[in-house]
């Protein structure tokens, strides 16, 4: 474990960002947020009141990737985590991220396994993304250690609007995901 040097909370190591405080506690972080001309932190408050995006409203507008002129053309996304030079494309209307579990028999769609999940904090059945009125929301099973979405961290259990290119969190594993081609 690792410790913040402004608040003293303990995270996994890789963790980019402390959970309790927002302070940038891995190196990649600190040079991000100072080559940005950021604070040092990322706008997080107490546990208790996370800031995170609207949760998803879904308004019927007859708007849907099999529809030509909508601009979506295809249900797939790119994702790539860049600590690992990996980048890889799934498509589907409902996709699970997380840890496989060879027990229960369970491989999540987006397998963060073999690039330090469990060491980073990610949870076996951590996320779903699924394909709802046109578009991909996220929503965050009760994870242990959280999901954030473009640096707010997102409430367990409510679907959020997933923009065409995001940067997520999942526990302390960074992954970025973006609308394939």
């Amino acid at each position: 474990m690792i410790n913040c040097q402004e608040c003293g909370a303990e995270h996994f190591p890789g963790a980019l960002f402390c959970d309790m405080c927002g302070a940038a506690i891995h190196p990649a972080a600190q040079a991000h947020l100072a080559s940005a001309g950021g604070p040092g932190r990322f706008p997080f408050v107490t546990r208790g009141a996370p800031v995170a995006p609207a949760p998803a409203v879904f308004v019927t507008t007859g708007v849907t990737s099999d529809d030509p002129g909508s601009g979506v053309t295809s249900r797939a996304l790119r994702v790539r985590l860049p600590n690992h030079q990996t980048d890889f494309t799934v498509s589907g209307d409902l996709i699970a991220v997380g840890r496989a579990d060879p027990e229960a028999g369970y491989v999540p769609e987006i397998d963060l396994t073999a690039y330090g999940g469990q060491a980073r904090g990610v949870s076996r059945r951590h996320a779903i993304i699924e394909w709802i009125e046109g578009g991909y929301v996220i929503v965050d099973q009760h994870s242990s250690n959280g999901t954030w979405l473009n640096g707010a961290r997102l409430m367990a259990g409510q679907p959020y609007p997933l923009p065409p290119e995001a940067n997520l969190r999942f526990g302390g594993l960074l992954v970025q995901l973006a609308m394939a081609d």
